[in-house]
């Protein structure tokens, strides 16, 4: 015991010091919510209060909201919940550590840069935990793992490896549908990598019988799910989320349906917003096949999305670059051994199909969190392979490390002194609106969506959306009607406020600036 304890105490210090750091900050980045986070806690409320047929949401992974649900027995208001589920990130980012640990371990990674990468994640994990609230972190612990086992020198050598692939590569479809395709993909070619590569008849068929348990037992999981969600919306699918991202980058999108649609009736009685599921938006559909045209534009999206891609992974590091040009280098022109070639190509192949995926449809930063590790680990291996190699000494060996853990880094230690009490002054917001003029109940807005939306999560309300643009105050007047808003928030100097004030009671009396709330109560 006191071996394994040796072994570990580097990872049980650095974990110590994640909880430790996170426990200090969480109360910085708690009001750091978005809609998405909003749409979580109300659909892990559901679970708790056992609404399962609206808690089945085809948007949303599933897992977190899983994970959120205990948390939330314990939660007596939104803005702990709030909390709770900042809280619940930082307890995915603890395991996403331990997880990358192993993962490097697979790499025979050079102890003293080893040390190094595990406390470069601190920072860079405490950003994943503390940012908006999203899955990603999520999938990137998820896939991590998946990756582990999948990459595990041992795999070719016990059939449970298959078992353990299939089951993690369902939780990070559970977590977000994106991994369905792309665990598809790539667990299958590295099978038939292996098996190529293996000309040993046993273990060519522990290869085979990996494949297929793995393929068993992600389809058994995934499955049930599949099976609710196809059944809620009357048609196959295994989430909606990937559809409503490809309607939104269409030709013939006019942005966010929530923008445009005008006001939305929720999609049950105990939503905050329409956000919660916007499998039930109604966008334009197309495809690529539907004509010359379209086929074009498909190919422009590919294009800009492999730009922003390059443009992505430069943001996680200014070495990135040059670390995929080091990776193909060396496995190209190196006297390397073949070995270490083929894990590097492992990660590269990995990063091109991962990063593929969403080169089809939508890019954003958050998209590509597992990229960065990767890199990070690319990085760290090509440091140990010179090392091994004897092309660098330890002097050269040091400052390689450190200007890699620097250019990593440097963005989420910015992010995180920039993202600082973000939000809080929506909390603040929302207690004075609730506590000194009452609001609550059904709330639309002239804009500030995200805003909005905050103040009818905190004062325990229902927001409708932002009317229809038609500059008809009485169509305005009608709408509102039709859909029993009790409160009408304009941001801003409007002119609505010029018709709204002849017809509606203005509670707030002018006392908060850029606002103005109009009661339709009668």
């Amino acid at each position: 015991m006191s071996f394994k304890i040796k072994n570990n105490l580097d990872i049980l210090i650095i974990l110590s010091l994640y909880l430790i750091i996170g426990l200090i900050l969480i109360n910085n980045y708690q009001y750091l919510l978005n809609s998405d986070g909003i749409s979580y806690i109300s659909i892990g409320q559901k679970y708790i209060n056992g609404d399962l047929s609206n808690a089945i949401n085809g948007y949303w992974g599933p897992l977190l909201s899983w994970l959120l649900a205990p948390l939330l027995l314990f939660s007596p208001n939104p803005s702990f919940s709030a909390y709770l589920i900042k809280l619940l990130s930082l307890i995915i980012g603890f395991f996403t550590i331990i997880g990358i640990k192993l993962l490097i371990a697979n790499f025979e990674i050079e102890k003293t840069i080893e040390k190094s990468i595990l406390i470069s994640l601190i920072p860079i994990i405490l950003y994943f935990s503390f940012f908006i609230t999203t899955p990603d972190l999520l999938i990137v612990c998820t896939t991590i793992y998946y990756l582990y086992f999948l990459f595990n020198p041992k795999y070719t050598n016990n059939k449970y490896n298959g078992f353990l692939c299939g089951f993690t590569g369902s939780l990070a479809y559970l977590s977000k549908s994106f991994a369905l395709p792309f665990f598809l993909v790539h667990f299958t070619l590295f099978n038939i990598l292996f098996y190529l590569r293996n000309l040993n008849k046993e273990k060519r068929s522990i290869i085979l019988k990996n494949l297929f348990i793995g393929l068993i037992i992600f389809f058994i999981i995934s499955g049930v799910w599949i099976a609710l969600i196809s059944d809620k919306y009357g048609k196959f699918t295994i989430g909606t989320a990937g559809e409503y991202n490809y309607e939104f980058i269409g030709p013939e999108s006019q942005g966010h349906y929530e923008y445009y649609s005008g006001l939305m009736k929720l999609p049950n009685k105990s939503a905050v917003c329409a956000w919660e599921d916007p499998s039930y938006f109604k966008m334009e559909s197309w495809s690529p096949l539907e004509s010359g045209e379209y086929l074009k534009f498909q190919i422009n999206i590919i294009l800009e999305n492999i730009i922003k891609i390059f443009n992505i992974i430069e943001l996680f590091s200014v070495l990135s670059i040059l670390i995929i040009i080091a990776a193909i280098t060396i496995i190209i022109k190196s006297s390397t051994d073949i070995e270490s070639k083929i894990k590097l190509a492992y990660l590269l192949i990995t990063i091109l199909i991962y990063s593929g995926g969403y080169s089809l449809i939508l890019i954003e930063d958050r998209y590509l969190w597992l990229i960065n590790i990767l890199l990070l680990i690319t990085g760290s291996y090509i440091i140990s392979l010179l090392i091994r190699t004897d092309y660098i000494n330890k002097i050269q060996k040091n400052i390689l490390i450190i200007f890699l853990i620097l250019s990593f880094i440097m963005t989420p230690i910015t992010f995180l002194i920039q993202d600082s009490h973000v939000g809080e002054a929506n909390y603040n917001l929302s207690e004075e609106l609730k506590n000194n003029y009452n609001l609550h109940g059904n709330l639309a807005s002239n804009g500030n969506l995200i805003e909005s939306d905050h103040i009818a999560f905190y004062t325990e309300s229902k927001y409708y959306g932002i009317p229809k643009k038609t500059g008809n105050y009485t169509e305005l007047k009608i709408e509102l009607k039709n859909n029993n808003i009790d409160y009408y928030i304009v941001w801003g100097d409007s002119k609505e406020n010029n018709y709204l004030s002849k017809h509606f009671k203005e509670i707030t009396n002018g006392n908060i600036t850029n606002l103005k709330i109009y009661s339709l109560k009668k």
